[in-house]
This record gives C-alpha cells, sequence and structure tokens, in this order.
C-alpha cells in the first residue's frame, strides 16, 4: 500500500469514531431500529451491548474510559466521557433483524470488526453448517456496510447540520464535528 494511500486513511479515521458515536445516538433515540435497503437485509435493530470504549483524539495514547457489563451505553459515565470531549472508539454491538441475532466489536480508527457471534446454524451436514456460517458472516457484513452508507449519506448531505444539532443535545454540550 502507497504511502499517500496510507495517510489518506489514517485522515479519515474520525469518521469511524463518528460512525459509533452516531450509532449509538440513533440506537437511543430510535429504540435500536434502523431501515435499511432490502438488498442489506431489511430493518434491523442495533444496540450498544455489554462494552463501550471511549477516548481522546487530542493525542495517541491519552486516556481512554471503557464501560462493560449491564448497558454500558446508558450510563451517565459514558455520557459524562462524551460531554468531556471523548469519542466512541469501540464498541461490542448487538444486532438483530428478523429472528437473527448478531454480536460483534467494532473498532472506530479501523472499522474492523472482532469477537464475533452468529446466529445458530441449523444445518446438521458440516459443508451445509461451513456454508450456513459464511452466509451469516456475509449477512453481518451487508448490515455494517449498509448502516455505514446511511451514515455517509446522512454525514455528506445538508441534513447533517439537524442530525449534529441533534446529538449535541443528546450528548448535552457541543460536540467539534
Amino acid at each position: 500500500m502507497s504511502e499517500d494511500r496510507v495517510q489518506r486513511i489514517a485522515e479519515k479515521a474520525f469518521l469511524g469514531t463518528e460512525f459509533l458515536t452516531w450509532l449509538w445516538f440513533r440506537s437511543q433515540r430510535d429504540e435500536g431500529r434502523f431501515d435499511l435497503p432490502e438488498e442489506a437485509g431489511g430493518p434491523c435493530r442495533v444496540w450498544i451491548d455489554d462494552r463501550l470504549a471511549l477516548d481522546a483524539w487530542v493525542a495517541e495514547g491519552a486516556q481512554a474510559d471503557t464501560f462493560k457489563g449491564g448497558s454500558p451505553a446508558g450510563s451517565p459515565e459514558a455520557h459524562a466521557a462524551l460531554r468531556l470531549g471523548k469519542k466512541a472508539s469501540e464498541a461490542r454491538l448487538r444486532i438483530e433483524r428478523g429472528d437473527q441475532e448478531w454480536f460483534c466489536t467494532l473498532k472506530g480508527r479501523t472499522l474492523d470488526l472482532s469477537s464475533i457471534k452468529l446466529p445458530a446454524v441449523l444445518s446438521k451436514a458440516d459443508d451445509d453448517r461451513f456454508y450456513d456460517r459464511m452466509n451469516l458472516l456475509e449477512a453481518l457484513d451487508d448490515l455494517i456496510t449498509a448502516l455505514y452508507h446511511q451514515f455517509l449519506e446522512l454525514r455528506l448531505a445538508k441534513g447533517w447540520a439537524a442530525e449534529l444539532e441533534e446529538i449535541r443535545g443528546w450528548v448535552g454540550r457541543p460536540i467539534d464535528v
């Protein structure tokens, strides 16, 4: 990968943390409901599950806050970290679509997924189980991609100003974006 490309990726890393913060906001405002296009699987529900990390962007290695257990997204401490200017850097997500449920950890700066838990696979044969699991991984990728596209479309549109005002009200202080 060229040095120029690496630099461009690093310059846009803030979008991942904005995306995580927006997911957090929208999941609380809309009770987790997201209307996605049918090609991405249609409507789904997304929540911050049992882990949420926030950190400051001012300097590499700045203090980070990690909230675990229960419902960290609803904790006063997590909202206080937002008010202090920290941004969501990592979150454990729970995504539901129909009767299927995925869990994964999403890292804001890179949009990497880890600790993925797929919905139960009902197939008995090993070959079928493998293909079912691959289809479920692809479905998770489609869901995350569709959510990110929804965020980017809004982020790049004139409607972002109104959304940002709502987010600021939710946080309780101005956010520099």
